[in-house]
């Protein structure tokens, strides 16, 4: 009887054992993915072609093992067009590793062929399993489409909005563009639909660099790099984009943002157009403290300031001005300017730009823009953005627009 007692016990040690070592797999929070960087590929649209080269770069360059425990993740979230507008493909959610000289991409989630890859659902549903199913230490974005930073959806870019414009009746750009369903997505509505709070957003993406996405993403993100003006087809270096943010310890974006502006510097013609920011996200607080502050003291005067005097982003866009030559207009004291300078020095880790973009010549760049409602011609379109812009927590923060009203 004793023996047998002994024997069960035994047994039971080594149940325990097994159970323990099966609970002390990769899932354990000990044993969590290290860093996984994601890349959301909203290419239903004429950006297709462009888009889909880029992916197949990062799949030739660096991808991280998947033999290894403590192990880095590239995830690729991909809806492109095949044959042509009518015809809805289904976006792809897939899994990118290496095996020895080998390179898998695993098909996790296949979506509906209706799937909107620019509806704050479908971005919210993607990262979050993403999060709920491969749980890491850190999380990086890129997102990757077409973009008119803060501007409403369906809004165009051209000079002679009216309001009937205002409708769905064309893509425009907004933050992301589906050609087929004609939907975009609303910056303020991207940044709340975000699951997790990710180390660095980076946006491949035109316009999206102005103070009011900034802010509106400060607390979703420690990082973001941005351009304030237009991005060219090309887009990022995607070639070494991996080896940047999951090779290299810690994950170097201004290494991301340099290879940009290198590349982009080394052409001729057209080509050589860029600009390129990265903002440190924590600092953003104390650079709206500082703004409120010039707004309140300076109401009344922004209504007068000429915007030709004003550096543009594009001088055939109405909506895009340097954030620091505006404020620049507004005849600051020179306490007012240290204050201001000192904070955009704190926020703006890196900039960098050519020295025209297309025919605009950049003879300042502060590394973000930001909205100057007297640039705006039509008073239809510019009592339109006025209402819309409330909205943005940049606004909010600083009364940017009560101090233009009064």
């Amino acid at each position: 009887m004793m023996k047998d007692l002994k024997i069960l016990m035994a047994v039971l040690l080594c149940a325990v054992s097994a159970y323990s070592c099966t609970e002390s797999t990769i899932d354990d929070i000990d044993f969590a993915d290290r860093r996984t960087l994601i890349l959301y590929s909203a290419g239903f649209n004429n950006l297709s072609n462009a888009l889909l080269d880029d992916i197949e770069d990062i799949c030739e360059s660096y991808v991280p093992d998947g033999n290894r425990r403590n192990r880095d993740n590239l995830f690729i979230f991909s809806h492109h067009i095949e044959s042509g507008y009518k015809d809805r493909t289904s976006p792809h959610l897939i899994k990118v590793y290496r095996v020895g000289d080998k390179i898998f991409r695993d098909t996790l989630v296949t979506y509906p062929p209706e799937t909107s890859a620019v509806s704050p659902e479908t971005l919210r549903n993607v990262l979050k399993y993403v999060d709920d199913n491969f749980k890491s230490e850190e999380y990086g974005l890129i997102f990757s489409s077409h973009a008119s930073g803060w501007l409403p959806p369906n809004f165009s870019l051209n000079g002679t909005w009216t309001a009937s414009e205002s409708s769905a009746s064309s893509p425009q750009r907004s933050i992301g563009q589906d050609a087929g369903t004609l939907e975009e997505m609303d910056a303020k509505d991207f940044a709340a639909a975000l699951p997790m709070k990710f180390k660095y957003i980076i946006f491949d993406s035109c316009l999206v660099g102005g103070i009011e996405v900034a802010y509106e993403f400060k607390d979703v993100t420690d990082y973001l790099v941005f351009s304030a003006e237009e991005i060219l087809s090309d887009g990022l270096v995607y070639t070494d984009i991996t080896r940047r943010l999951l090779q290299e310890t810690p994950s170097d974006i201004i290494g991301v943002a340099e290879d940009f502006y290198k590349h982009y510097d080394s052409l001729s013609g057209n080509y050589r157009s860029a600009t390129i920011s990265v903002v440190d996200c924590s600092q953003l607080d104390g650079l709206a403290s500082v703004c409120a502050e010039i707004f309140s003291s300076h109401k009344g005067q922004i209504p007068a300031i000429n915007y030709w005097d004003v550096q543009p982003m594009r001088r055939s866009f109405q909506w895009f001005y340097d954030f620091r030559d505006i404020l620049d207009q507004l005849g600051l004291s020179e306490s007012e300017t240290v204050k201001l300078d000192e904070a955009l020095e704190r926020c703006i880790l890196y900039k960098a730009n050519t020295e025209y973009f297309f025919e605009t010549e950049l003879e300042t760049f502060c590394g973000i823009s930001m909205y100057l409602p007297s640039a705006v011609k039509s008073s239809a379109a510019r009592d339109y953005l006025n209402e819309y812009y409330r909205g943005f927590k940049w606004d909010k923060a600083t009364g940017y627009l009560d101090a233009y009203f009064l």
